[in-house]
């Protein structure tokens, strides 16, 4: 860290950072999961409520969606942040969520999985967006020492967004409808709602972020600086974990937000619930995860910088695997010996994500760093592309529990995978 550096509390900034872009930052680490998880948790309600899709086809409707989504998220990930390296990451973050807010005012007025679907990979482009710049930011604005905590203290705020934007986005439907609103209308003002708070993002981001391209950061060719992104993996083995971690922490992601909530919500309506008021019910597997996913950077803040950052990674996976494998313990998943289960999950979720972060925001060079978490997100979205199809497949022809299991299980690959990256990189550092 430069003489005269802003520091936000603990954190050192960098150079040419200041504290308001810092702000700025951690309400965008508050409101960007929130949001988008928001629409992860709705999307069983709209399916049923504005398409007409049943029940039993919904596992199928909910993979074909998400490929469609992380194919948008596939073409656009690497460009997205070459483009940021150029342009700055301001501009990018903002248009991310004017295209959210479209898609959520479009979104229940689709008449049919097709039309649903052309508006999701709307949304794919602006979660591309809004995502892949919130993981350059956590590298841009702090120091290498001190990256970890920034994560960390966003990744609670990630879990307070979601906890009070997202699952208050879940709960709007059964209000409205309860005050005597159809189901499609319901959906309608919940959306509008939901656009509303995009667009506001959009106009802070816009004013308090960075402006600019990033200190340090070398205007290339788009193809130059997403050849090197490549080039980094193959001569950084740490960047090459971080891009394995990404395919399965970012599936991670998907997949506790998309199939916690469609299990508890299959699970309320065999109770004879209403869809409104099944999506209310069934929302209680997915604030348990992340409640717990909210509390936990607290438990690992104070050593996540401390410990070198592959190691990290290895542990950070390792309780993912724990926490993924214990959903084939879980009978009912609205029952109350499932909650440990599922605050266990949550834990496992938030320290893989954490992981794989603050893996990449040491091992990117900052001349390529746009470049580099570009094709991390890349590789986030390839995982997500996969596993979201596979797991709604499976979760159609296995049971509910299967896609977790499926996610688990590589999450305990990668963090075997951790093991030799950690000793070469330990013995990088004696000689």
């Amino acid at each position: 860290m430069s003489a005269g550096s802003a520091r936000l509390g603990p954190i050192g900034l960098e150079a040419g950072v200041t504290r308001g872009n810092a702000w700025t930052l951690l309400y965008a680490a508050f409101v960007t999961i929130g949001l988008v998880t928001g629409m992860a948790i709705l999307t069983p309600y709209l399916l049923t409520e504005t398409v007409g899709i049943p029940e039993q086809r919904q596992g199928r409707a909910l993979g074909q969606l998400t490929v469609v989504g992380e194919l948008v998220l596939i073409l656009a990930y690497g460009p997205l942040g070459a483009l940021s390296d150029r342009y700055g990451r301001r501009i990018i973050y903002a248009a991310g969520f004017l295209a959210m807010a479209t898609a959520y005012l479009l979104f229940p007025h689709a008449g049919s999985l097709t039309e649903f679907t052309a508006i999701r990979a709307l949304y794919g482009l602006g979660i591309g967006a809004a995502t892949g710049m919130y993981g350059v930011l956590l590298a841009d604005y702090a120091v290498e020492m001190d990256r970890g905590k920034l994560a960390a203290i966003g990744g609670i705020l990630n879990g307070l967004g979601v906890v009070m934007l997202a699952l208050l986005l879940g709960a709007l439907p059964a209000i409205f409808v309860a005050r005597g609103f159809s189901g499609p209308a319901a959906a309608q003002i919940t959306t509008a709602i939901a656009a509303a708070a995009c667009l506001l993002t959009a106009l802070i981001l816009l004013a308090g972020l960075q402006r600019g391209a990033p200190t340090g950061a070398v205007r290339l060719p788009l193809a130059t600086m997403l050849r090197r992104g490549a080039a980094a993996a193959r001569s950084n083995p740490e960047i090459a974990l971080a891009y394995a971690s990404a395919f399965v922490s970012r599936g991670d992601l998907a997949i506790v937000g998309i199939f916690t909530v469609a299990w508890g919500k299959q699970a309320a309506l065999a109770t004879g619930m209403s869809p409104a008021d099944a999506i209310e019910a069934g929302r209680l597997p997915f604030i348990v995860a992340q409640s717990a996913a909210l509390l936990w950077p607290l438990a690992i803040i104070a050593f996540i910088d401390r410990l070198p950052r592959a190691m990290m990674l290895g542990l950070a996976m390792a309780i993912g695997a724990a926490g993924y494998l214990a959903m084939g313990l879980v009978e009912d998943p609205l029952a109350g010996a499932a909650i440990p289960l599922f605050a266990l999950l949550g834990i496992g979720q938030i320290s893989a994500v954490l992981g794989a972060q603050t893996l990449i925001g040491k091992a990117a060079p900052v001349e390529e760093r746009g470049s580099v978490i570009g094709l991390f997100n890349f590789s986030g979205a390839v995982g997500i592309l996969i596993l979201g199809a596979l797991g709604g497949w499976a979760f159609d022809h296995f049971g509910p529990a299967s896609p977790f299991i499926i996610v688990g299980a590589l999450n305990g690959l990668v963090a075997l995978a951790a093991i030799p990256v950690a000793r070469l990189s330990r013995q990088a550092r004696a000689g």
